[in-house]
Parts: C-alpha cells; sequence; structure tokens
C-alpha cells in the first residue's frame, strides 16, 4: 500500500469522455486583455549556445516502450522522451521572457480541464515570442537538443502557452495545478520563469511507466503523488531551466503553490518530416479551445502534414536540413 500525499502536493488527473464534449460546447470565445508592455526585441544572441549537462536524460525504452512504438523512420530515429534541465536562452533572455510572463499575467484564464490559470496562443499576442519560435538559431538549439528538424506547431492555440501557480486567495479556494495528463503534442519545452526559491510547492511531477500503467493505476498514483515509487520530481532550479517531455506519451503534472508564485512558459514543436506521427487529437484541444476555433485549427494541422514545405514557405518558416542536426 502507497503512502497518501500530503493534500498540499495530491493533484487529479483530468477528467475524459462525456465531460470533454461538455466543456468543448462551452469554450471558445476568449479575448485577452488590452496588452500594451514594451517588450524587449528578440535577438538571435539571446539563444543560449553553452554545452548543458543535464541531470535527466531518458529514452522511450527507458519508459517502458517498444522500439516500434517509438516515433521517427529508419533513417531519423527519434526516441527522445526526457532531458535537461538545459539552458534554452541566455540569462537576458530568460529574464526579457519572464517579464513578458509577468506582464501577459492579467490575460490569463482560469479552467480546471489540465491547467487551473493559464494563456495560450502566447505567439500571437507577443512580438518577441513570436520572433523567437521562428528564429533559424532558437529551432536549430532545439532541434539539435531532440535530434529531428523542429518547426512552430501549426495548432497556435497550444503551440506557446504561459502558467501562473500561486496559493489560493480564499480558504473554499483551490490552489491552481496542471493535473495528471499528457499533452497532444509530441515535442514539448517547458521553461520554469521562477526560481526555485520563490515559491513553495509547484513541483513538475511525471510518471516513469507506459500511459496504460498510469490509467490503470490512477487512483493510487493521484492519491500518492510524488511519494508513488514510480513518480519522479523534475529539478528545475533557476529561471530559464527547460525540460524537453515527449508530452503526448509522458503523464505529468504540477502540484499545488503554497507560498510565493510560479510562472511557466511551454512551446510545443513539430517535425514537419514525421508530421503524420503527430498525436494530437481533436477532442484534446476541443474543451480549451471549443469546436468552432478547434475545426480550424485542425485544417492547419493537416495543411501542414499534406504539405509541409508549402506550409513553412507560407508562414515563413526556416527548415532545418536533417544533416545540419548532427
Amino acid at each position: 500500500m502507497t503512502a497518501s500525499a500530503p493534500e498540499e502536493t495530491r493533484v487529479a488527473a483530468i477528467t475524459t469522455g462525456l465531460d470533454r464534449l461538455k466543456r468543448s460546447l462551452r469554450a471558445g470565445g476568449r479575448t485577452a486583455a488590452d496588452y500594451r508592455f514594451r517588450e524587449p526585441e528578440w535577438s538571435s544572441e539571446l539563444v543560449a549556445q553553452t554545452d548543458t549537462h543535464p541531470a535527466i536524460t531518458a529514452t522511450m525504452a527507458d519508459f517502458g516502450y517498444l522500439p516500434h512504438e517509438c516515433h521517427g523512420r529508419s533513417d531519423l530515429p527519434d526516441s527522445l522522451a526526457m532531458t535537461g534541465p538545459v539552458a534554452l536562452l541566455t540569462p537576458a533572455g530568460a529574464q526579457a521572457l519572464r517579464q513578458i510572463g509577468q506582464a501577459l499575467k492579467d490575460s490569463a484564464v482560469h479552467n480546471d480541464y489540465v491547467v487551473s490559470h493559464r494563456i495560450r496562443d502566447v505567439e500571437t499576442l507577443s512580438p518577441f515570442v513570436h520572433a523567437m519560435v521562428r528564429d533559424k538559431t532558437f529551432l536549430h538549439r532545439v532541434s539539435t537538443l531532440v535530434g529531428v528538424p523542429l518547426i512552430p506547431h501549426p495548432l497556435r492555440d497550444a503551440g506557446v502557452q504561459i502558467n501562473y501557480y500561486d496559493p489560493p486567495t480564499a480558504v473554499a479556494q483551490a490552489a491552481p495545478v496542471a493535473k495528471w495528463h499528457r499533452d497532444g503534442m509530441n515535442y514539448v519545452f517547458t521553461m520554469t520563469l521562477s526560481d526555485h526559491d520563490e515559491h513553495e510547492g509547484g513541483d513538475y511531477i511525471y510518471y516513469q511507466g507506459r500511459p496504460e500503467e498510469f490509467d490503470a493505476h490512477r487512483a493510487e498514483i493521484t492519491t500518492a503523488g510524488s511519494r508513488h515509487p514510480d513518480v519522479r520530481t523534475a529539478p528545475f532550479r533557476h529561471v530559464g531551466d527547460t525540460m524537453f517531455t515527449r508530452g503526448s506519451r509522458v503523464y505529468h503534472a504540477v502540484t499545488p503553490v503554497t507560498r510565493g508564485h510560479r510562472i511557466t512558459f511551454a512551446v510545443s514543436l513539430f517535425c514537419p518530416l514525421l508530421g503524420k506521427q503527430d498525436e494530437n487529437r481533436f477532442w484534446h484541444s476541443a474543451p480549451d479551445d471549443g469546436l468552432l476555433r478547434t475545426i480550424n485549427n485542425w485544417r492547419l494541422l493537416h495543411q501542414a502534414i499534406r504539405r509541409p514545405g508549402a506550409y513553412c514557405r507560407r508562414e515563413a518558416i526556416p527548415v532545418l536540413p536533417v544533416p545540419s542536426l548532427r
């Protein structure tokens, strides 16, 4: 019998089935608050170039996946499941992104589906972020880290998000969390915009095992939380620390913050050479974005899958040749 986690660290799993349909009918029509922050200008020089030695590097096999279950193809293996923390941006770049995250907080919405308090589609609001995720130097950095060429994800609503975690302001109010879930995206980079000593709680935890194993023991794992023998904690420490996670294959969550404030920046990317292996599902994003918006987003995704070259030219996205990653 696994011991229960304290209430301040316990996290539920997201709901499925009929609940997703109901949320899809209610979602949509979001409007962002007036964003007038004078952003710093993006520069390729803000991309970190120093070699890092991540504390965690795990393959799909480390999570119990067999070779034929991994993404990739014979000439382009794609088996990295998780690595980090690494630095994608210089300290100046991470601080600039932190300022943007703080300025956008008034535009964030509350939703108890996955992440309690967040803002989606940040690329549309922030010129800095828009330039960053289309910058050739940045894309080369993340592509080299994973081993496949990556571009901004066609599903822009979910492509770039900023998540906010604060203690509850009332006794009866639940603290913001990220529930146990898997992402629709294959390539997810989560960057902390807060130092760990600025908050208590707010730990990024993940299940090191196959999704069906999590589902079979869901009650036990969500009750035990970080005390479960197969649950690990990602070692985020400083502003800019970034974890790559195979979001669609790894169950993960964020525990409640009990003191201070925590902000994270999550960017999800897309491999144009492996587009048919994208794992997004319509009913994963519809509860957040609504049915009509999701239908339009789905059209853009399938355009990118069918004709990736034309999509990248139209969107002015640089595509890195595979040999440049080695």
